[in-house]
């Protein structure tokens, strides 16, 4: 016999604005949707032809420059505390709990005060890759194709 816990009761949707276009953004964004159980977290793409900032209540511009999440308490989070939100929103809350270690949650504010007006360069960086573009050559035994 299953163990399976009772169904949750439903809550209002967490409304996470995010920026589709950013590789970093999108993959961080649908990896948590994906874990995203009970349907608490939705996902809107900033990026979008149709999409009206003045729906939300906010520039477009400051849109761009932090992630704002509405949690189901109808309040907006900006920034590191909107990701934290997220995370609740989808079960994984517990893992931001090195944020409430005192002088962390400053560090990671401003730390995300650069990182998100410079997030393409940093997906880059990181690895991540724009939509559409090709994967990066694999390199087996530290041998790399000169050609791709």
């Amino acid at each position: 016999m299953k163990n399976d816990p009772a169904p949750r009761p439903p809550t209002e949707q967490v409304v996470a604005l995010y920026d589709r276009a950013c590789p970093l953004c999108r993959t961080e964004m649908h990896r948590l949707k994906a874990g995203d159980r009970y349907d608490r977290l939705r996902l809107v793409d900033i990026a979008a032809p149709d999409f009206d900032p003045a729906q939300w209540g906010f520039e477009l511009e400051a849109l761009r420059n932090a992630l704002h999440v509405r949690g189901a308490d109808g309040q907006w989070r900006i920034g590191v505390p909107g990701i934290a939100e997220a995370y609740r929103a989808v079960g994984l809350g517990w893992l931001t709990w090195p944020l409430r270690v005192p002088g962390a949650g400053r560090a990671a504010a401003r730390a995300y005060r650069w990182i998100a007006p410079n997030r393409h360069r940093v997906s880059r960086w990181l690895g991540y890759r724009e939509a559409g573009e090709e994967p990066a050559p694999r390199c087996d035994d530290g041998h790399c194709p000169t050609h791709y």
